[in-house]
């Protein structure tokens, strides 16, 4: 959606820019529909991702501390949630995301507030191949905390080398097609 007017035609927002080596778009020429997409996307986004993992670590503190949940079942049913490794997982996953993009973030933050651009090229480079490098981490991150990926990597992997028997395999593992 960020892409959309200068994909449109609108304006000529994009432009190449030598020192990182991507097409970066020109933020200030559409800054009011990046403002209202920011607020419509990040902002709703933002703020529940902030309120389900502080529940969930609150949570989680509460139940390793041994605070008296009165309702058996409810507090049953919350250990039993919480206890799902998808929850670490999904939030290293953020994590990354945030501190991929930080460097890149502070570097624009800085030229905005002292109103000139850096003139070191290395940087500029560094910083948005940083941010990009999160695609990578993301691999590396599923690949250790998910048994869900490692076990369809591992059939994937099956399916490439052996295609007859990959197919079976999976259906004794229990995974569907659809899966």
């Amino acid at each position: 959606m960020l892409c959309c007017p200068p994909l449109l035609g609108y304006k000529k927002d994009a432009n190449f820019d030598k020192e990182t080596y991507i097409c970066m778009l020109d933020w200030g020429s559409t800054s009011a529909y990046t403002a209202t997409l920011a607020i419509l996307v990040l902002g709703p986004s933002v703020i529940s991702i902030v309120y389900n993992y502080y529940y969930i670590f609150l949570m989680k503190r509460k139940l390793h501390s041994g605070v008296p949940i009165h309702d058996k079942e409810y507090a049953t049913a919350l250990a039993e949630n919480l206890s799902n490794p998808s929850h670490c997982m999904s939030f290293v996953l953020i994590l990354t995301f945030w501190l991929s993009w930080a460097p890149y973030a502070i570097v624009r933050l800085y030229e905005c507030i002292i109103q000139q651009e850096l003139k070191v090229p290395m940087l500029h480079f560094s910083v948005v191949w940083m941010g990009i490098l999160n695609s990578f981490w993301k691999f590396v991150i599923l690949l250790t905390l998910s048994p869900q990926f490692r076990l369809a990597v591992r059939i994937l992997c099956l399916t490439f080398c052996c295609r007859s028997n990959a197919r079976l395999q999976a259906e004794l593992i229990g995974l569907d097609s659809d899966d």
